[in-house]
Order: C-alpha cells, then structure tokens, then sequence
C-alpha cells in the first residue's frame, strides 16, 4: 500500500465528510491518509461494550458482527473516496491539493478546541460540503468480496486499512482490510460506484 502520512480527525469532522450516523457510524477517528502511489487511508472504531447491538448479538457474549465490520471498511472507502475526489477537484482547477487536507486538520483543530483554529481556513471547504448542487458524497457498493478471519469483540479497537486499486468509468475499486491489536481479522476487495466531480472551490 502507498506511502501515508498522518491525518487525525475525529467523529464530528467525519460526519462532515460522510451522511452516517450513530449507531451505524462505523468509523471513529481517521489516523493517515496518502495519494500516491495509490490512494490509502488507515481509520478506526473503538468498539464499546455498551453499543445497542450487544443486546441481541449475542446475549451473554459480546461478539461484534462480521457484517458491521465490513460496514467499517466500507465507510474507510467513502471517506478515501471523498477526501481524493476533493483534491483532485482542487487541483483540477489550479488549486493546490494539499489545501484539503489543511483545511481538514484545521477544523479538527476547531472542534477539539485547540489553538490555532482559524475557522477562515477551512471556510472554502466547509461551503463547498454545504452545497446543494454537488453530486452526492454517498458510495454505494456494487461488490464486496471480503473474508472475515477471526472475531471482534467489545473493548477491542478495530483499525481499518484501505487503498484504492482500480478506476473503472463509475466504478472505484479497493483493497481493503481490518486488524485487531495487529492480528488481521478481515481482508477482501470492495467494488463501489462513485460520481463525486467537485467544482472549483468558491
């Protein structure tokens, strides 16, 4: 997978990036991200023992579901998706693309209430998410072949690694998997359709 460098966000800017929410919001923090050589982007979700889930499956033992961690990797691969169709967007149009990832760290800084927020940084990407007349940012997938190799329970922290492989016309491919504690637990391809075209920023 593609060299990365770090890139800390946490749930509320996810949530700007992507429409799921609790308790299906599969992904907590994203932790790196890299564009080349391929797209890749290592993201995580601590899985509590309080999740709602836990009471049906199974009562007595919490075992995470399988397909909620597919759901994760999924989720990863929006997030990639969202993050690069924005620098290309930007770079498209003669910005420069690490502005994105910038004005991503600097909104991060905004809702930990850290020092050196300057909420004018990331104001042309926040107008943009806004914006009503832009494709949708939502993937929807249209393949998953994924193998699930050992169980995930609560207290355990699920980290995501996904990179993207293939473009092919509306399709996005991704090599995709997920360990725990540096055991993998999961690992597959996951095909999705994409269409995200962002406009020069305003």
């Amino acid at each position: 997978m593609s060299a990365i460098e770090p890139l800390h966000l946490g749930p509320d800017v996810i949530e700007r990036l992507i429409p799921h929410r609790r308790p299906f919001l599969m992904v907590d923090t994203v932790e790196a991200y890299g564009r080349a050589p391929r797209p890749t982007l290592r993201a995580a979700r601590q899985i509590s023992a309080n999740e709602p889930i836990f009471e049906g499956h199974f009562p007595g033992l919490h075992l995470w579901p399988g397909v909620y961690t597919i759901e994760g990797m999924g989720q990863s691969c929006n997030l990639l998706q969202i993050i690069w169709a924005f620098e290309r967007g930007f770079e498209e149009h003669g910005g420069d693309p690490a502005g994105v990832l910038a004005a991503l760290r600097n909104l991060e800084l905004g809702y930990k209430l850290r020092p050196g927020y300057r909420p004018e940084a990331s104001a042309p990407l926040l107008e943009m998410l806004a914006r009503t007349d832009l494709p949708s940012r939502l993937g929807m997938s249209a393949a998953v072949d994924v193998k699930l190799l050992h169980p995930v329970f609560a207290g355990q922290r699920l980290e995501y690694q996904v990179a993207q492989s293939h473009v092919f016309e509306n399709l996005l491919r991704f090599d995709v998997e997920a360990q725990v504690e540096g055991r993998l637990v999961a690992k597959g391809v996951m095909t999705g359709t994409h269409g995200v075209r962002f406009p020069s920023p305003p």
